[in-house]
């Protein structure tokens, strides 16, 4: 019989501590370190809570939603993300984000730290990691069911969706892609672990 947590106790991975030494010691090395991590962007308002005086503000809806997904990498040292925006979150499109980190890292040993799910460990992708000329990329397997808590990224995504996506409506998805291409391209951030070991975190540099 299955045995389920007590509600509102949180399941934990038992392989966190090997898991995060793991991360410990990739940056620790001489290795870029990455980590990887996909956002949806929705046609749809994100709304968020916000001080305002005076009536409410309305925000209008989309008769109908359309999305996209980005392809995201944070470079722990330099703090630079590389993106890429696709119609789906497949496979076949993280192959496409990991031939750009291959072009944009075209030599030493690149550490990609993210979450397992599916797409991240499909066969497609396992025959790419296989290829004689990938041996030099590592994957590293974030903790199971806190994985947000740990990828810095995540905060990358939460700057996004304020800039771009919260309480407004765009009249395309072509155009919401359009300012996030924007964001990319205007943001730097500080780099999470810069020189030393530290908890994850993230802070847009002045």
């Amino acid at each position: 019989m299955a045995t389920h947590a007590p509600r509102g106790q949180r399941k934990e991975d038992p392989a966190t501590p090997l898991k995060l030494r793991l991360i410990e010691r990739a940056l620790s090395s001489a290795a870029s370190v990455l980590y990887l991590d996909e956002c949806d962007l929705q046609l749809l308002p994100v709304v968020r809570a916000m001080w305002m005086k005076g009536p409410r503000l309305r925000i209008p809806t989309p008769g109908q939603n359309a999305k996209r997904t980005i392809f995201g990498a944070l470079d722990a040292r330099t703090g630079a993300v590389h993106h890429l925006i696709r119609p789906r979150k497949r496979a076949v499109d993280f192959i496409a984000f990991l031939d750009q980190l291959v072009r944009a890292y075209p030599s030493g040993d690149v550490v990609l730290v993210l979450d397992n799910v599916i797409t991240h460990d499909a066969k497609l992708v396992r025959a790419w990691r296989a290829q004689p000329e990938h041996a030099r990329f590592r994957l590293l397997w974030l903790p199971k069911y806190a994985a947000h808590e740990y990828n810095p990224i995540e905060r990358v995504w939460g700057l996004l969706k304020d800039a771009v996506a919260a309480n407004r409506l765009h009249g395309s998805i072509e155009m919401l892609v359009s300012e996030a291409e924007h964001f990319f391209a205007t943001r730097h951030f500080q780099a999470p672990h810069p020189l030393t070991v530290a908890a994850p975190s993230l802070a847009q540099a002045a």
